[in-house]
């Protein structure tokens, strides 16, 4: 969407709240129809960026979260790191202004074929913060045109998942397994993971399904799901989740990952994550179709030193593993 002359990419709709305006990666009235996971985690915008061609000399963005919440957003100048910004509950202003080597950084961006072009400024915003990060644009002052078609990738890769696809335990925005898998791929990101959200409900089925606005698709099945449904409604839900957005996209790849190597694996008594695992199978198997492809997440995150302490969330050499092994199976099929 559009505000002030500037993208904000992955952003489905602002909020006006007291101090600012408030992000949301879904339509409210979507949001407001999920479980309560989901509802929260949607206004969080991992995946989400101020996206522009500044004009003026000189820009500011501000930005805060909410009471004792704390978040990094990162800037770049296309795909060129510029600087990072901790983002707390009192105004942060985020000073823009082109680099000094910038038509270098153009030349190499063109040379090297780079997906961003070094002239649009970047801020990917905080994925998830202390708590819920509830960010507010409290202003932007400057002289700003919109991105130009040729300054970004023209491939869109749709992820959904749980908070692993959210981006929980990456240190920075930019180091979620999907946002660096897009970067290995060289394509735009659309980031549906809702930390402790993903229960695979219809309408969210029927919402990525309506969208036009992706290329591919990454749908994380299982995680959130494993404790707190039964495997016959985990599997009532995916065989209306999958085939909903396979049929409304028959050209399109839709990659389908079960549950990544997590505890249960680890419990010699545990079944219930391997029924998950064969219920995503058999979906994908039904819906007969070569671009529908199945992934066994441990094929992903096949390294158990890549996992955190609780054991499910990956660590961020974790991350990095997974978008290598998760870039290497799409590159596969479809680049």
């Amino acid at each position: 969407m559009v505000y002030k002359n500037m993208c904000l990419h992955n952003v489905a709709e602002l909020i006006e709240t007291d101090g600012g305006m408030q992000v949301t990666r879904i339509p409210e009235s979507l949001r407001i129809t999920l479980n309560e996971s989901a509802k929260t985690r949607a206004v969080e915008p991992a995946g989400c960026e101020i996206r522009f061609n500044l004009k003026s000399k000189e820009a500011k963005i501000s930005l805060k979260g909410i009471e004792g919440e704390t978040g990094i957003a990162e800037v770049y100048q296309g795909n060129f790191l510029v600087s990072y910004y901790f983002i707390t509950e009192n105004v942060v202003e985020i000073k823009i202004a082109l680099p000094v080597n910038i038509e270098k950084l153009r030349e190499i961006s063109s040379e090297r074929n780079l997906p961003f072009d070094a002239g649009l400024t970047r801020i990917i915003l905080p994925h998830i913060m202390t708590n819920v990060m509830r960010l507010k644009i409290v202003d932007a002052e400057g002289d700003f045109t919109l991105p130009e078609k040729n300054q970004f990738p023209d491939k869109r890769y749709l992820a959904y998942g749980s908070s692993i696809t959210h981006g929980a335990s990456s240190l920075r925005p930019g180091g979620s397994y999907v946002m660096r898998t897009a970067e290995r791929l060289g394509v735009d990101l659309v980031n549906l993971g809702f930390a402790g959200g993903a229960h695979c409900e219809k309408q969210m089925a029927d919402y990525i399904a309506g969208r036009q606005d992706w290329d591919f698709a990454t749908l994380e099945m299982g995680i959130n799901m494993r404790e707190s449904f039964t495997a016959e409604e985990f599997e009532r839900r995916v065989k209306y989740f999958v085939p909903a957005i396979v049929k409304a996209h028959p050209d399109k790849y839709v990659f389908c990952m079960d549950l990544f190597t997590c505890d249960m694996d680890f419990e010699s008594s545990s079944e219930k994550q391997n029924t998950f695992r064969k219920i995503v199978r058999g979906v994908v198997d039904g819906c007969k179709s070569d671009k529908v492809i199945y992934i066994d997440g441990r094929d992903i995150l096949r390294n158990v030193n890549g996992l955190a302490v609780d054991l499910v969330h990956p660590s961020p050499a974790g991350m990095e593993e997974m978008a290598l092994n998760l870039s290497g199976v799409i590159k596969k099929h479809i680049l």
